[in-house]
């Protein structure tokens, strides 16, 4: 988690400054500087992958919660905790696959930016660490969430 809040704290700072100048300097100054845009694309990506993994870490993924919150048995509760859980699960096995194509097909043409020679996959890699480390605390809810129905339905 520390990791993650590096990432998060250097890569909006690199937008906020890059963004900032890149206004500035086109704007005000008239220059067109080589490569701003891509490298705030770059850390925009980031910013974004590590966020959804923070959010799947705490749990805060998108879901509906007026579902759950009219449920009042604790044993529909934790069924519907575990249904969510599994779908986020094939959610993230169709996430990693099409993270895997993306590589697969990147190795058959690599590419790199055009202002500053930088290689895709930087920003590839940004989606990869986002769908294994989503899967694996997708997983982890499941575990979690089997736990909680199992002991719901010891107390029925």
């Amino acid at each position: 988690m520390r990791l993650m809040s590096v990432v998060i704290f250097v890569s909006t700072a690199v937008i906020v400054c890059l963004i900032s100048f890149l206004i500035l300097s086109r704007f005000v100054l008239g220059w067109s500087v080589v490569g701003l845009l891509e490298l705030s694309t770059l850390s925009a990506l980031w910013l974004y992958m590590v966020g959804a993994v923070v959010a799947s870490r705490n749990r805060e993924h998108i879901t509906v919660d007026f579902v759950t919150q009219s449920l009042g048995s604790p044993r529909l509760r934790a069924a519907h905790d575990l249904a969510v859980a599994v779908i986020i699960f094939v959610l993230g096995l169709f996430f990693l696959s099409l993270a895997k194509d993306m590589i697969d097909w990147s190795m058959r043409r690599p590419q790199v930016t055009p202002g500053l020679g930088i290689s895709l996959f930087a920003g590839q890699a940004a989606l990869v660490a986002a769908a294994v480390l989503g899967l694996a605390y997708s997983l982890r809810d499941i575990i979690l969430s089997a736990v909680a129905f199992m002991n719901s339905t010891k107390g029925a």
